[in-house]
């Protein structure tokens, strides 16, 4: 499946009336997704994180994306394509590990 199909799938499933739902919770998923790492490091556990958990909560934040993205006409090949030719220019520029949105 390409991103774009699994776009077109989604968008069946985004039943909100207010296209800010998937901004709103865009933040909300990423934040789940970034806390099954941070709380495990921050308290020095050793537990293992739950690959299940991982693939869950990176689906709910590719939805939220894609749907947002589909709510303002862009799809996300669009987006693929666009950010790997910006990765490719920094690498060729040698700021790939530079800092700032525009190097």
């Amino acid at each position: 499946m390409t991103f774009d199909e699994y776009q077109t799938r989604a968008s069946v499933t985004a039943l909100y009336e207010d296209n800010f739902y998937p901004i709103a919770s865009l933040m909300v998923e990423s934040a789940e997704l970034s806390d099954l790492f941070i709380k495990p490091r921050l308290r020095g556990d050793d537990k293992q994180i739950d690959r299940h958990d991982i693939v869950s909560e990176a689906g709910d934040v590719l939805w939220n994306l894609a749907m947002l993205l589909r709510d303002n006409g862009i799809d996300f090949s669009e987006v693929a394509k666009y950010n790997l030719s910006k990765l490719q220019s920094r690498v060729d520029r040698g700021v790939i590990k530079g800092s700032g949105g525009n190097r």
